[in-house]
């Protein structure tokens, strides 16, 4: 994550520098096809901090890079009534926190109707169970992502 304008700019130079020298080889006076070659190197490299792809296109605020959004937004589509595959992540959090498959999948099939669309294109769900109310995080795919429960206070 690069929060400094001043260092993206100077990782830009030296990665546009880097181009250059490798695309031509070492001389006294570069040769006016050895500029344009940099000068290409160096927009070819300036494009990508402008990429949305980019690690390198960050604010400068100090806050980092804003959360990259999943493929499709769930806003789109209905909540999966059903998981079609689990994450390792979600495999752990079960192991963890003493969630069962079956638990998984009734509070999706169940609560598809009240199922939210939080901000980064995930489902969230919610089901009271005996256990306490449990929450399962879901992609607009219909993958696990993760579980966990809120105890009843």
């Amino acid at each position: 994550m690069i929060n400094s304008q001043r260092l993206r700019l100077a990782l830009v130079a030296l990665a546009a520098s880097a181009a250059a020298l490798t695309a031509v080889p070492a001389q006294a006076a570069p040769a006016p096809s050895q500029a344009r070659i940099q000068s290409v190197a160096t927009a070819q490299v300036a494009s990508l901090v402008d990429s949305p792809i980019s690690p390198m296109r960050c604010r400068d605020d100090g806050q980092g890079c804003p959360p990259v959004k999943e493929p499709k937004d769930c806003n789109n589509n209905p909540a999966p009534t059903s998981l079609r595959r689990m994450s390792q992540h979600i495999w752990d959090r079960m192991a963890e926190r003493k969630i069962s498959e079956q638990e998984l999948q009734d509070a999706v099939r169940i609560g598809a109707r009240t199922a939210t669309c939080q901000d980064n294109g995930r489902w969230k769900y919610e089901l009271g169970m005996s256990g306490g109310l449990l929450v399962v995080i879901v992609s607009w795919d219909g993958a696990g992502v993760t579980a966990w429960w809120v105890d009843p206070k």
